[in-house]
Formats: C-alpha cells, structure tokens, sequence
C-alpha cells in the first residue's frame, strides 16, 4: 500500500510539475532545488484555489502573497495567483491583513497587492482585466491619501512592511500609537511602486489624461519626498525609519527590503546603487533583514535571515552589477534550503539555525525568492508594458549552458539557452535570426520562441569581485546596539528628574532642550518654563566615536511639564455629540472620587481623570467631540488624545480606530486609534504638532466616510481628554 501511494504521490507530482517550464542548469543541485520550491509551491495552494502562506500558516494573505507573486508567481502559476488576488478585494478596494494594533492604518502593507496585480495583468493581457484592477488601485489609494498620508514631508505613515512584530525591530517604547504615526522606508517604497503602476493602469485603459498626469505626478512626487526624507548623503544609503515621538527622529539602521526596492525601482541614485547593496557587512549566512541587532532581543526579524528578502537583495544587486554581494546570498540561499530540506520562512543570521521565535517550512514567498533567483536574475525573464526582456545575469562560473524550456505566456512559449559568464549580452539569437540586446519579445503572437544567448562580463562586473573596488561597509550587520534606554520620571517641587536604565558602561549621550551632552552619568534635572522641555538619551556603546558608530535607537521622549505649559482637557466637559458620559467606578479611593489631574505624571494608567471619561465614542458618522482651547501665546503646541481600544490584542485583529482632527474647522488630518489589548488602561495617541496663534481655537474630534474601516464600518474608542502642550 505504501510502494502504492508512493507511486501515485509520484504521478501527481510529475504531471504538475510537467505543466511548469524545466530548468537545467549543469548544476544537480541548484535542478533540484527548483523541482523542490515549485512542489512547495504547489503544496501551498489551498482547497480554494489561493495561496496560503506557507506550512504552519493556512491562511490566504495579502502580503504574504503579493510578494511572492512580485518575484515570480505571477507567470509560474498564473490560475491560482489570480484566484488569490481576488480573494483579497473587499468594496472594490484591497484588504489589510490583521496585524498590529488592529491592522489599518497601524499597518499599510496591503498596497503591495498593487504591483502584484500589475505584474499579472502583463502576463494575463485582457484589457478587461486591466480596467478591473486599475479601479481596485485607484479606491484604495485614494482611501490612503485621506487617512494615513502626511501632505507635510510627502511620505505615507505605517509600520515596516512585513516588520510586523514591532518589539523586533522598534523600541520597546515604540507602541502602536507611536508605529501608526512613524515613516517606514519599505512601506513607502511600495507605495512608490503602487503609484508608478496605477500611472501605468492610467493610461493603459484610456482614462482622462488629466487623471493618469495625478498618478504619475503623485508617484514623482512620493520619489522626491523618499530621496529628501530617507536618503542618506554621506553614507548613500537609506535610513530605515523616521519614527515619531514629540519630534520625528531619523533612525539609520539598514532595512534589507527597503535598500533593495530603492535600487530596483530606480529611486536610489544611479551613481550609488553599489554603495547601497554594499553599505553593510553581511553576516557570513547571509543579509539580515535589520541591522544592527537590537540587544536583548530573540531572533525573528531581529538577527535573521528572510529569503524572501534575499530575492529582492540579489535582483538589487543585479541592478548594481554586484555579482560578488549576488553570488554570496544566492549560495547561502542554496545552503540553507539544503541544510533545513525546505525553503524555510527564516533562519538564525549569526548560527546558521531554524531556531528563530517563528517559523514555517515550505514559506511561499521564500519558495518565490528562490525561484526568482532563477527565472528573473540567472535567465533574466523580465515582463514588461511591450513585452519580455531578457537579460540574463549569471555571477557562476558553468561549463554547461543554461536552459530554459516552454516558458508560456499570452500564448506564446519561450525555450531558452544562456552561454557564458557575465552580465553583458555578446550575442542575442530568436528563432535563429540575430536580434539587438534590448530586444522585446511582443505578447499576443501567439508563437513558440528559440532564444538563445551569450553573456560576457562588463568591467563593472568583474570589478565587484576585486577586494580593493567593493564598497567598505559602514558596519557589521552582526552588531549588537546597546539595549535601549528606559525612563523613570519623578517630579520634585518645580523640577523634572529624568533617569535613564539599564546600567550602561559606554555612557551616553544625553539631549535636553535642543543641546546634547555624552556623558557617564545617567540622569538629568529639568527646569521647565512657559514651554514643555524635551529630553532623551542613547546608550553608548563602549569606545564610542561619533564618527564611526552603529545606529542607535533613543529613549522614549520625556517631556518636562508644568501647569504654564501643559494643560489637560475632559473630553466629558467638551461639547460632544455621540457616546456617553461614564463613570468610571473603579477609580480611585471614596476619598479621591473625581480628583483631577493637572499634569501627565499625575494621571493613573489604569483611571479616568477625573473619574469621567466620554464612553463608545465614534459608532457613527457626524459625531464629535469639541474643545475650546486657549493659547497663552502664538507658538507650536503637541496635541494628543487619552483614549482606551480593547476591542482586541495589540498584535493582531481589526479594530483600530480613525478619528479625524480639525482646527477651527479646518481638517487637520485623521488620526489612529490602536487596540491595545483589553479595556483596563488608558493611552495616548502619539502627538501632533499644530500651530496656535494666541487666542481662543476649536479643535474638534470627529468621524465622517474616511473613519471607516475596510469593511465598510466604525470602530468605537473611550475618550478621556486632550492634552495641549506648548513646545519650542
């Protein structure tokens, strides 16, 4: 029965793999692993026809999916990749996967589903198709630029694309609150690539030129606002966060995602596309997705390898002509998937191990990764608006020739050989007649194409192979950051005492009121005035220079506060409408019953100010809550709400709140509202910074059609105040 079910197992596997292009490259090995990550593949496809994500995740996910058919899905298994996209359209716009703090606006990672879709239409060709998700692309950015769009610096606000354990690759005090309002390099990249193919959506289906000129000037202008906002001049390469507190710090950590998209989506300078592939030293089992490590931290993202990532690093590096970088990750690519049986989701960056906090076999998108490595990088199959392009890129030496046969797409096939080292095209045949090296194979000829090519090395090639022409990194991406500061706050008569944990013994470098200081000692003494005075510190790493030293995340900001510069204001004695006044009765003791706080160290976590807080706020359109404000004097003012979300864990689920913000009844902007895991304690939204002119303003909190969710509903909050707060 067994030899039985083997032989039929077998029957099976051949006839679907039989349906697939075969590869052979004179390597068994690298022939193997290609038979193993499309069976994967294949394993991966759920009774409904649409991918799951990989062994110990079943679920179809929007992410997850659309990187993998970005790689190369998307004309490897054309049925199902269109079955999964579909899956994941709700209202004619596309949906978040649950994910941190309630998923959206917390998390943005779903326009990825837009270059996904694109790169299938190129290989479905129907026009109707075309129409059908330039509408999808259209809604559901038009929905982002009302809700987490920041018309001020030009980027979109969101957590790390895929980075989604935000302990991993955040500071501790970096709760959703602050990750909703921060800037992430691979999040915005992907908004670049959503944009850039809505443009082409645009005018592939014969919209009004005005509306394809916004699509492409909204993705030129996403571009700008990434090489202002992210790039780094002196280092040349991107910063991998602008993460927001009272101000919005730039954190120049490597995101491997992220420094990959920017060079192939053209975004980084052309002159600096090996600086940035080159910009850190890998570990020797590959790139981490972060770097440096974060101390204290167990691997996952931290101190690990994705080969997913890996994909997209080795087709960066072909952009750079960066074989040596190229030929290091596609190898450790090949020992991992041999070592652990299974194109793995993770491994342990620093040993080499499976033994991270999470992982899966039979990952799609690392299944995906691989293979791109193969069909997009080795042979160079590039689908494009008028065709296939081929460019092959091949970084190791084979006597044998690569071969490619019945490749299908729109009708035709594509059998193809690759000769040679390089990444320079010496000789381009198809169907035996000599073509140009850019020359595109046209869809819709309904013909089987013979191409054959030879590759040289180009100067700039082998130059990446030469110790004394690579880019010297800036770090070891095998660094370990001290562990980042904790705060205690105490105060004491008209003073702030600031003190900064862990113990720490390369000191550090303190910053108050717009000066810094490094020091040996771990405390401050703030005087505050008429303004709030700021103040964090970064933990030094012994022998610490600042010429010459890892990226470091800071301590959470504190602010130094009085009753000159701070004031609070009860939502429950606001003009509202919507919700209900609660009392809060586990508030304080008979004693204390509706004591008021006049200042943010005075308030409990787990009490009502005032024992009175406004109840279920935001079940509707149109309702609101107004505060009068009075500012003392014409300055900048941080702003921020006490609320309560529990209508689900911090890490996953759909419940996040958006309220809009407005100023005297001009839109501000709307803001996130995260669950944060039960109903117990208050917190704060992460601030906003208006200008008030000195006098009496209205800001008012309220709900209207972009508030709601992507299934088309509310999501009610508790409000206990506003808090005003006058800053340099």
């Amino acid at each position: 029965m067994k030899k039985l079910t083997a032989f039929f197992s077998q029957i099976i596997f051949i006839f679907s793999v039989s349906a697939l292009p075969s590869v052979k490259t004179g390597n068994s090995e690298i022939n193997r692993l290609v038979l193993l990550a499309q069976e994967e593949v294949q394993k991966n496809i759920r009774t409904d026809g649409t991918f799951c994500a990989g062994a110990k995740w079943p679920t179809a996910w929007t992410r997850d999916m659309s990187y993998a058919i970005d790689l190369s899905l998307s004309f490897l298994f054309p049925e199902t990749v269109e079955k999964s996209l579909e899956s994941r359209i709700e209202n004619k716009k596309v949906l978040q996967d649950t994910g941190s703090g309630g998923s959206y606006p917390v998390s943005t990672d779903r326009i990825t589903w837009i270059t996904a879709a694109y790169d299938y239409s190129l290989v479905k060709q129907s026009p109707e198709y075309f129409k059908k998700i330039y509408e999808v692309a259209s809604n559901t950015l038009e929905k982002d630029y009302n809700v987490n769009y920041d018309g001020a610096n030009g980027l979109f606000r969101g957590e790390s694309s895929f980075l989604d354990w935000r302990e991993q690759t955040y500071p501790r005090w970096a709760t959703n609150e602050y990750i909703a309002e921060s800037y992430a390099l691979g999040t915005n990249m992907m908004y670049y690539s959503a944009l850039a193919k809505t443009a082409l959506l645009s005018r592939k289906t014969g919209a009004p030129e005005e509306e394809t000129k916004l699509w492409e000037s909204r993705a030129d202008s996403l571009k700008d606002s990434i090489l202002k906002n992210f790039w780094l001049p002196e280092k040349k390469y991107f910063a991998a966060l602008l993460l927001k507190d009272m101000d919005t710090f730039t954190y120049e950590g490597y995101e491997t995602l992220g420094e990959s998209l920017g060079v192939i989506l053209e975004i980084s300078p052309e002159d600096s596309y090996r600086n940035v592939t080159g910009a850190v030293k890998p570990q020797p089992y590959g790139l981490s997705v972060v770097a440096p490590q974060l101390t204290g931290v167990p691997p996952y993202h931290n101190d690990a390898v994705w080969p997913f990532v890996q994909g997209y690093r080795i087709m960066a590096c072909k952009k750079a002509k960066d074989a040596f970088n190229a030929q290091k990750e596609f190898n450790t690519m090949i020992q991992a998937a041999k070592k652990f049986g299974t194109f793995k989701e993770n491994y342990v960056a620093s040993d080499f191990s499976p033994d991270t906090q999470i992982n899966s076999d039979r990952q799609l998108w690392s299944d995906a990764g691989f293979l791109a490595c193969i069909y997009r990088i080795l042979f160079g199959i590039n689908f494009t608006e008028g065709g296939i392009s081929i460019s092959p890129f091949v970084f190791e030496r084979n006597d044998s020739p690569l071969e490619l046969k019945n490749l299908a797409f729109a009708g035709n096939t594509i059998s193809l050989t690759v000769k040679g080292f390089g990444d320079t095209i010496k000789s381009f045949t198809v169907n035996g007649k000599s073509v140009s090296p850019d020359y595109v194979i046209p869809y819709g000829n309904k013909e089987n194409y013979s191409v054959q090519i030879e590759l040289s090395e180009s100067e700039d090639f082998k130059d990446s192979f030469k110790a004394d022409k690579q880019v010297k990194p800036w770090f070891d991406a095998a660094a370990f950051a001290p562990a980042v500061p904790n705060t205690r706050v105490d105060c004491v008569g008209k003073t702030t005492e600031v003190a900064f944990k862990p113990k720490n013994n390369g000191g550090w470098k303190i910053t108050a009121g717009g000066t810094s200081e490094i020091t040996k000692k771990n405390e401050i003494v703030l005087k505050p005035s008429d303004t709030v005075i700021l103040t964090k510190a970064f933990a030094l790493p012994e022998n610490y220079s600042e010429s010459n030293c890892i990226p470091l995340f800071p301590s959470k900001t504190v602010r130094a506060e009085n009753t000159a510069n701070t004031k609070l204001y009860e939502a429950e004695k606001a003009e509202f409408n919507g919700g209900s006044i609660a009392q809060d009765d586990n508030s304080y003791s008979d004693d204390d019953k509706g004591k008021t706080a006049k200042l943010s160290e005075e308030l409990l976590k787990t009490e009502a100010n005032a024992s009175c807080y406004v109840k279920d706020f935001g079940k509707t359109e149109g309702e609101y809550i107004e505060f009068t404000v009075q500012a003392k004097k014409s300055g900048n003012y941080a702003v921020d709400f006490r609320f309560k979300n529990g209508h689900g864990p911090i890490n996953t689920g759909e419940k996040c709140a958006v309220l809009a913000v407005s100023c005297d009844g001009k839109l501000l902007r709307r803001l996130a509202f995260p669950q944060q895991g039960s109903w117990s304690s208050w917190s704060f939204t992460a601030p906003e910074t208006i200008y008030l002119e000195k006098g009496s303003h209205k800001l008012r909190l309220y709900t209207d059609r972009w508030c709601r969710t992507q299934h088309d509903s509310l999501n009610s909050v508790h409000i206990d105040l506003m808090r005003v707060a006058h800053i340099k």
